[in-house]
């Protein structure tokens, strides 16, 4: 688009062409703490940077995967495993799944897109809780549904306001648990209502990226409501506490026609032999996935001494991240972190511009967040 905001005439030409939702969209571009390490080092001409804006794992991922991803390399030449077989059977032997309820994705991303391409119409309605990711909007909107946003309360998903929500039009309800960027949970009480009271016909998504980084009893796990209800869809990732956010690799969990459904639309080989490579070694170091959720509550811990040392608030969290509350504009507070090399988001793209989200980062990260915090 020009300065006044109109399309240039080449612009308009090949519009026309397109579905007429295009013109809500937007391609994702990159700000300051999208960027990967070296090109944030780059823009801000330091080499000592601590990224705590992705919600990355900063320990990176287990030995065992990398090596076997190197191991991999001398096979780029030939295709991989479409369906990703050995690491389907892998986790659903671990889950007490079988390995059609599992499906493997391009990372949760790729999952969530699949499921608006296969469900959703132009107008029907979708049910999200704000704030929360993203890409459940994005996707919905590629489909033409109509968006729904279903308010918190108290920063945490209300699962009375969702069913207030409901008409004969709803066809999925996105919810994240623990949710982005509140790291708040939905408990088993909570979805146990929920699940009695919302009507079969439709499908309930719950994006579980984070679920592995819970340490409170009372949280709802997906998988235990599975047998209890066949359009419940939940989404997993291998990007968090696995450390293999670039391999991308998520997957998909639900009751097999489900997942078959979702089977006719995933492109073949779509996870690397790379990515399956590791995210299978991954998968079965049992050790290292416990020390890493053994350094995230302790980390986490010692974030929350670092923000309340700083006279900050913030949302006691489930993940590997906190909301915390600046009492200013979070943007100027980002600003001012950027100068001492330390890079976090701005909340204000989910609509809390007072707050940021912080990646709980190695302890002496965080010591240089504290140090940066006091200066600011």
């Amino acid at each position: 688009m020009d300065n006044k905001g109109a399309y240039s005439l080449k612009e308009a030409a090949v519009l026309q062409l397109a579905r007429p939702v295009l013109t809500q969209l937007q391609p994702f571009e990159p700000a300051l703490p999208d960027l990967p390490i070296e090109k944030i080092q780059q823009q801000l001409g330091q080499n000592r940077v601590v990224k705590l804006s992705f919600n990355e794992n900063p320990y990176g991922p287990s030995p065992k995967a990398v090596e076997a991803m190197q191991r991999e390399l001398a096979c780029l030449h030939l295709y991989q495993d479409s369906k990703g077989d050995d690491l389907r059977s892998a986790i659903g032997a671990d889950l007490g799944l079988e390995p059609d309820q599992v499906i493997l994705t391009n990372g949760a991303d790729e999952l969530i897109l699949l499921v608006a391409l296969a469900f959703l119409e132009p107008d029907d309605e979708v049910l999200i809780p704000i704030p929360t990711f993203g890409q459940y909007q994005t996707s919905s909107l590629i489909m033409g549904a109509k968006i729904i946003p279903v308010p918190q309360t108290d920063f945490r998903i209300d699962i009375e306001n969702i069913l207030e929500a409901v008409t004969s039009r709803t066809k999925i309800v996105f919810i994240c648990n623990p949710n982005n960027p509140t790291g708040t949970i939905i408990t088993k009480d909570e979805l146990d209502s929920l699940l009695h009271r919302l009507p079969e016909d439709i499908l309930l998504v719950i994006d579980e990226a984070y679920i592995d980084y819970v340490t409170e009893p009372s949280c709802a796990f997906g998988l235990d409501y599975l047998r209890q209800r066949e359009n419940l869809l939940l989404v997993r990732t291998f990007s968090k506490i696995h450390g293999l956010a670039a391999a991308r690799v998520g997957f998909g969990i639900s009751n097999a026609p489900l997942i078959s459904l979702l089977e006719r639309i995933r492109p073949p080989f779509n996870v690397s032999r790379i990515g399956q490579a590791g995210a299978l070694a991954s998968w079965q170091d049992k050790a290292y996935f416990r020390k890493m959720q053994e350094l995230n509550a302790a980390n986490r811990e010692y974030l929350y001494t670092i923000l309340e040392a700083a006279g900050m608030s913030y949302i006691p969290s489930q993940t590997n991240f906190v909301l915390a509350d600046t009492k200013q504009d979070a943007g100027g507070m980002c600003s001012k972190l950027a100068e001492f090399g330390i890079i976090v988001r701005n909340a204000a793209g989910f609509g809390l511009p007072q707050h940021l989200r912080i990646t709980v980062g190695r302890k002496e990260d965080l010591d240089r967040l504290g140090e940066a915090l006091q200066d600011c």
